[in-house]
């Protein structure tokens, strides 16, 4: 089950980067012996995605140059993998490699939501205007990063008949007509994949971030999820775990630049 778990957050990850693809013509989706990419034709990891395959034999090197050479063309993007050692024998300095812990939960587990009675008013992204606000979000998380630049600059391009098309559900919160906090899901065969859930830094520390989290899945479920996945930083399980999630396996992401 355990192993199901794992795979089922690798293909909603995939998909929710993927739904880009499909949305905006400036995305490219392509597929590689051992691998599916995701290029933004940007210079961004937060977009440009090589997700590895944990059954391949290819090495993860001869994936990753091949990627470099074939489609990113010496833009930055992540490689991801949910297979101990496939990141882990490349010839990368220490530290460079980020573990994630793979999470998920059914409605039933959920501890925090049912006692949430007062959820955050939350404004469901359909106008290009509204999918601006969330990148000014989640570039001001990045602070002075240029990634954050490229992350504003793609949310900022698309057009209203781009987001219709676009299967990841964003939500903005306000305050003082200031778009504070964002988070978003993508629903498939069930499973709702929660990601994106920031708060402008200013905001931080007074509990917008867990009222965001509770929209997110509120939402979800209205639409039909019946369980959950998410990848979460080893210091930031514990949201997670207060609210019923578990964690069922691991994740590694690696940043080329």
């Amino acid at each position: 089950m355990t192993e199901q778990k794992s795979i089922e957050n690798r293909l909603n990850f995939t998909a929710k980067v993927s739904a880009w693809a499909k949305a905006d013509p400036l995305f490219t989706t392509r597929s590689f012996t051992g691998a599916q990419a995701i290029f933004s034709g940007s210079s961004t990891t937060t977009f440009n995605a090589l997700v590895l395959d944990p059954t391949s034999n290819r090495g993860a090197f001869k994936i990753i140059d091949q990627a470099r050479t074939e489609l990113f063309d010496g833009n930055s993007f992540a490689v991801w993998s949910w297979q101990e050692g496939q990141l882990q024998n490349l010839p990368v300095q220490a530290g460079t490699i980020e573990e994630m812990l793979v999470m998920t939960a059914t409605v039933a587990d959920l501890k925090k939501l049912p006692a949430n009675q007062d959820l955050l008013e939350t404004t469901h992204v359909h106008h290009s205007a509204h999918l601006m606000d969330v990148g000014s979000v989640i570039a001001n998380v990045f602070g002075e990063d240029p990634e954050g630049i490229m992350v504003q600059s793609i949310y900022a391009a698309q057009e209203d008949a781009s987001i219709l098309d676009l299967k990841v559900e964003y939500h903005l919160a306000y305050e003082n007509g200031i778009a504070a906090a964002t988070g978003s899901f993508i629903l498939e065969d069930g499973i709702a994949g929660i990601y994106d859930v920031a708060v402008r830094p200013v905001l931080q520390k007074k509990g917008l971030g867990s009222k965001m989290f509770d929209a997110v899945l509120a939402e979800a479920i209205a639409q039909g999820a019946t369980s959950f996945t998410l990848q979460a930083s080893a210091g930031g399980a514990k949201i997670y775990e207060r609210a019923g999630f578990t964690a069922v396996g691991r994740c590694w992401c690696l940043d080329i630049d």
